[in-house]
């Protein structure tokens, strides 16, 4: 028999139809799928006993409370807890693959702790603590060190707290209120009792699931606050949105008026609308011993004079908000400045520093979370280690009392005893569920429920109001273009250092959520620009530019750029600056 080409064609198209039918080519896809999702370190759980244990998540000063599935001692699943008084059972996507971070390849995990402990000690000139994450029990620790070296402790932090459960009207300046912001749980929870008014140039996710979306231009989140307050103070204003929101906020209270920067502008309005002392108050801490109350105060990063710090000890293992570095630098010396950080990955300011020090992550230490910005009254609460940290971490605390000689203590034990003396409050246990008062404890039994992820809350009414002394309206003055024609959005909520690898395949391949190296534009400046989607492109402003990939989504309005909010583009591109981006 001869064979002609004709009926190799038909051989091989049925070979290829008849595959279809069988498991082989299905089988290779789900493989490869599975394969793809792995990165790597990947761990493999243990064989051993299924037990459940409880800490605090620590990604965030949210604090959500955390239920673990481990198998042996390594943690496999994290859930929220459902009957907690503050988180009520949620858990952001964030918080539920963080037992991947120990994992990370991008994990900093070497540095010489004692070579940076040597050039500090030795370098003489202002020392100086900037500290990402305030209120912590090792920010005390950082400011009696301060105290002891006759140097600054420097925060970026706002003042105040806020309580949504008391207000019926919202009004949010581009906070992402409903996409991360404060305690996710306790938000949703208080969501049905407030009428939610987004002023964003955007139409973000807070912006789709708002009572009222209203699009502003770029950059002017302060000057609208300005015009409702002139509104609420004369009953007229230029600006027809204004006086209309004016009236609603006056009309509807208790209301409510957030922004991201903390502005005297936004705090001027809630003064003028009551909220002092109610729906805001003075962000409140937990008791600190006796001991430690000649700790230096905080300062912030504008008061100090330029060129004057010699030493600079940055902890970011834990961020809260990045500063950039442009603002960092000027207040260092010119010559040879020692800069030490503390930081999980190389993402941050290890990029500008002299010593990188690796530090534990959650879940492998433990650590208090200072009390959210959505919670009126003081809380304190500890994320209980999962995991045993690799060896050569360097604790931060630990570190700057070592160069400060502070004697060596149990803070964490010195503090909940501060807080149990104090005798106020109660204490919620998530192995039980049960709530107690604190003046009904032991100091043991206390600690001992601290210890095993206990959560204590302060009676309310401790918070000081703050003050702000509202200002008249003036018109912002248009800044100049200087050949840079688009305005630069930051992308918010800010992620954490580290990621699980699961995340960035679930959202950022996803395009569900701007990549922190990404940036978005109009298809029109896309198309002026020359760029495509998934374009390399470089984003400049006046203070330098860097390496980015360019999306392109109809979404964004023309004349702005929707940039990741990324350490490499926040060190060039602050809110509402002047930007261009060209093809690499």
């Amino acid at each position: 028999m001869n064979s002609t080409r004709r009926d190799l064609f038909i051989y091989a198209g049925g070979s290829a139809a008849g595959a279809l039918l069988t498991p082989a080519p299905w089988r290779l896809i789900t493989d490869t799928a599975l394969w793809s999702e792995n990165w790597p370190g990947i761990p493999s759980p243990p064989r051993g006993e299924i037990r459940t244990k409880f800490t605090n998540c620590s990604v965030c000063r949210a604090g959500c409370a955390v239920r673990a599935r481990c198998v042996g001692d390594q943690p496999v699943q994290l859930a929220g807890v459902a009957s907690h008084p503050l988180s009520h059972g949620a858990l952001c996507p964030f918080g539920l693959t963080a037992h991947h971070l120990p994992y990370h390849p991008a994990r900093l995990k070497q540095g010489s702790a004692e070579q940076a402990l040597a050039a500090a000690s030795a370098a003489g000139g202002r020392i100086a603590v900037l500290d990402l994450r305030p209120g912590r029990t090792a920010s005390w620790t950082y400011r009696r060190a301060m105290a002891a070296l006759n140097g600054l402790y420097v925060t970026a932090d706002q003042p105040v707290a806020f309580d949504l459960h008391q207000a019926k009207t919202v009004l949010s300046l581009g906070v992402p209120l409903l996409d991360g912001w404060g305690t996710p749980g306790n938000v949703w929870a208080a969501r049905p009792g407030f009428r939610l008014i987004q002023a964003e140039a955007i139409e973000s996710r807070t912006a789709a699931l708002a009572d009222v979306w209203l699009p502003i231009q770029p950059g002017t989140e302060e000057a609208l606050a300005l015009a409702i307050g002139n509104a609420i103070q004369h009953g007229k204003a230029d600006d027809e949105r204004a006086l209309s929101l004016a009236n609603e906020l006056t009309h509807n209270g208790p209301a409510l008026v957030l922004d991201n920067s903390g502005s005297a502008a936004a705090m001027a309005l809630n003064q003028l609308l009551g909220a002092a002392g109610h729906t805001m108050v003075a962000r409140p801490e937990a008791p600190v011993p006796d001991s430690w109350q000649k700790a230096v105060l905080a300062t912030g990063l504008a008061q100090i004079e330029d060129r004057s710090i010699s030493v600079l000890l940055i902890d970011e293992s834990a961020v809260d908000r990045y500063l950039p570095w442009h603002t960092i630098e000027r207040k260092l010396v010119r010559d040879n400045p020692v800069v030490v950080t503390f930081a999980s990955s190389r993402g941050g300011y290890a990029r500008h520093a002299r010593f990188a020090l690796p530090t534990a992550v959650y879940p492998e230490f433990a650590e208090d979370i200072p009390t959210a910005i959505d919670s009126p009254a003081a809380t304190f609460r500890i994320s209980t280690p999962l995991a045993a940290p690799p060896p050569g971490m360097v604790n931060p605390a630990e570190f700057i009392a070592t160069l400060a000689d502070l004697p060596k203590s149990d803070a964490l034990r010195e503090r909940a005893d501060a807080i149990h003396q104090a005798g106020r409050g109660t204490v919620f246990t998530p192995a039980d569920g049960k709530t107690v008062a604190v003046k009904s404890l032991t100091a043991e039994v206390f600690w001992k429920s601290l210890s095993e992820a206990g959560c204590w809350i302060d009676e309310p009414g401790h918070g000081r109001a703050p003050q702000a002394e509202p200002r008249p309206y003036l018109p912002p003055s248009e800044p100049g273009s200087g050949g840079l024609p688009l305005v630069a959005l930051l992308a918010t909520p800010q992620a954490p250092p580290l990621i699980s690898p699961l995340m960035t395949k679930l959202y950022q391949e996803s395009n569900l959520r701007l990549a922190p190296n990404r940036v978005a534009l109009n298809p029109s400046e896309a198309r002026a620009a020359r760029l495509e989607d998934g374009a390399h492109a470089f984003l400049e402003t006046h203070l330098g530019k860097c390496g980015v990939e360019v999306s392109v989504d109809a979404a964004v309005p023309a004349g702005v750029v929707l940039v990741g909010t990324a350490p490499g583009i926040l060190d060039v591109c602050g809110a509402a600056a002047r930007a261009k981006v060209v093809a690499a």
